[in-house]
């Protein structure tokens, strides 16, 4: 629906003559704001565990030890600690497009950082709409909640519930050292913070007008490489029912993350602070600004991903996968044509694009050279690659694996460039151009015409649909098939709406190879 029923309507607008709007707790009583209007309600900041401070640092989250009668959650909380790397790209974009750096705030950051946020259209409890977590990306050392382009104000208007969570991010989400007690969490911090926050939702989503039956995890990035890993946790089971992954990164298909490559950090770490390798106590007691500004120079190539601790996970997302170990959950995902055109560099060379060909881990860099040099630009035959590497490859053979294990899955191809000369020259449909248009927030700094209105009033019935019944079709859209075998169609996200041949079938069938060789 692009608009909530004419009977919330005025519910909302009643509300909203007679007070914000609120919703009672375990005991507290919430108090909102509305906004569009009066047509959603939203609560901002609202605490799902114990800050994990002090002697919490690096221990799973704890429920919330004390009680008020009242809270006030009309402003987002401080983001997680982290580098300034996200916030910099923003502005950097809000540049490129000819805008000012300073559309984007400073970002407020803090060690207590555990709380989400919800907007929904009705406070009936008995709606039972559907619920839509958005768990952002940014490389699992970076990235918060409320990134303007993720606020969820919009969306809510199709019909559902939208929360979005925070988790801790770098050293203080992915860590793990010698001197942890293993009834604490011996790693994967961020994901007990995910869980945490889905158990929350479980408990109390039903206080504003949520069907906790049908929850469904959206997210990009890192955001989706997280879902696809939760999909396989064992304390995550019944906590969601749907998935979608957009951008898929990383899955542990270059082998599990063990604890002792995991610590290996942590005794390198200890050793920066002049402290003995497991001596986690002291760690805990280091300014968590000094923290991470030594984590972030010592390791700042590093990319973080689930760690194999027999606690959360037994084996990486990849492994089970391949051994056909699958839940049964609706998948939805895709990557998007350009992942890699804005990291490499103008004035890129053919020997350039060879050299970095070599470094290839599951595509054979001559061969994939060859494919890809019928481009003009090598530039494009560079993104090409990459992205066919790092995102395309892995996401078709996700949803592969589960549909010949009997699941559903759905497979986008997002190709929509903005009609800005930026767009057209340094991004192209670029790594998370994607999600202003499921958000219905797009920056002011970039043009928004008709085509890119219609796009977005597509795909957010698409997700919308899928997390209402598991399935993307409605008689409101062109029809999505689901990807199978023989012909593994996949549905494009772009300048129109249409279903084509799976991208890249050659890159891709070198990516397989690569894996088969390992």
């Amino acid at each position: 629906m692009r608009r909530i029923t004419a009977a919330l309507a005025l519910l909302a607008l009643i509300g909203c003559e007679q007070g914000p709007p609120t919703v009672t707790v375990a005991g507290e009583r919430l108090v909102g704001k509305y906004v569009e209007d009066g047509e959603v309600a939203a609560f901002l900041g609202i605490p799902f565990a114990q800050p994990p401070v002090g002697a919490l640092r690096w221990r799973k989250p704890l429920p919330i030890a004390t009680q008020v009668d009242s809270r006030v959650v009309t402003t987002f909380a401080p983001a997680c600690m982290q580098t300034m790397r996200i916030l910099d790209w923003y502005r950097y974009m809000a540049e490129l497009f000819g805008g000012s750096a300073d559309y984007y705030d400073d970002l407020e950051i803090s060690e207590d950082c555990l709380y989400l946020n919800i907007w929904t259209p009705t406070l009936e409890t008995d709606a039972e709409l559907p619920v839509m977590i958005w768990i952002h990306g940014g490389s699992n050392k970076s990235g918060w909640s409320y990134e303007l382009n993720y606020h969820g104000n919009k969306l809510a208007q199709e019909g559902v519930v939208v929360v979005s969570v925070a988790y801790r991010q770098g050293v203080f989400g992915f860590f793990a050292d010698a001197g942890m007690d293993p009834d604490d969490g011996l790693a994967n911090f961020a994901y007990w913070d995910l869980i945490a926050a889905l158990e929350w939702v479980q408990k109390h989503i039903r206080q504003f007008g949520g069907d906790p039956d049908r929850v469904t995890l959206f997210g990009e990035s890192a955001g989706a490489q997280n879902i696809v890993a939760l999909m396989f946790a064992e304390p995550a089971q019944g906590l969601f029912h749907r998935a979608i992954a957009q951008s898929l990164p990383r899955l542990g298909i270059d082998g599990p993350q063990t604890l002792d490559e995991t610590r290996m950090r942590a005794s390198r770490l200890a050793e920066i602070f002049g402290l003995e390798p497991g001596d986690t106590d002291s760690l805990r007691r280091i300014p968590a600004d000094e923290l991470l500004a030594e984590y972030a120079q010592e390791f700042a190539g590093y990319y973080h991903v689930a760690t194999v601790d027999e606690q959360i996970f037994s084996a990486t997302a990849w492994e089970r996968l391949v051994a056909g170990d699958i839940p049964a959950m609706p998948l939805l995902i895709g990557t998007n044509d350009h992942e890699n055109y804005d990291s490499v560099p103008n004035g890129t060379t053919w020997e350039d694009l060879a050299a970095q060909a070599r470094e290839l881990k599951r595509i054979d860099g001559e061969k994939g050279l060859a494919i890809v040099r019928k481009e003009s630009d090598p530039r494009r035959a560079a993104d090409r690659l990459m992205t066919a590497e790092h995102y395309l490859c892995k996401s078709q053979l996700t949803a592969a694996a589960i549909t010949a294990a009997g699941g559903d899955a759905w497979v986008y191809h997002f190709t929509r460039v903005r009609e800005d000369e930026a767009a057209a020259r340094e991004l192209g449909a670029y790594h998370g151009a994607e999600y202003p248009y499921l958000f219905g927030i797009h920056d002011a700094y970039m043009t928004t015409n008709e085509i890119d209105l219609a796009l977005e009033e597509i795909m957010q019935r698409y997700w919308v649909g899928f997390a209402a019944s598991g399935d993307p079709n409605s008689p409101n859209t062109p029809q999505w098939p689901r990807y199978a075998g023989p012909d593994f169609r996949v549905q494009e996200l772009g300048d129109s709406v249409r279903t084509k041949p799976a991208p890249e079938p050659e890159l891709c069938a070198l990516f397989g190879e690569g894996l088969r060789a390992r």
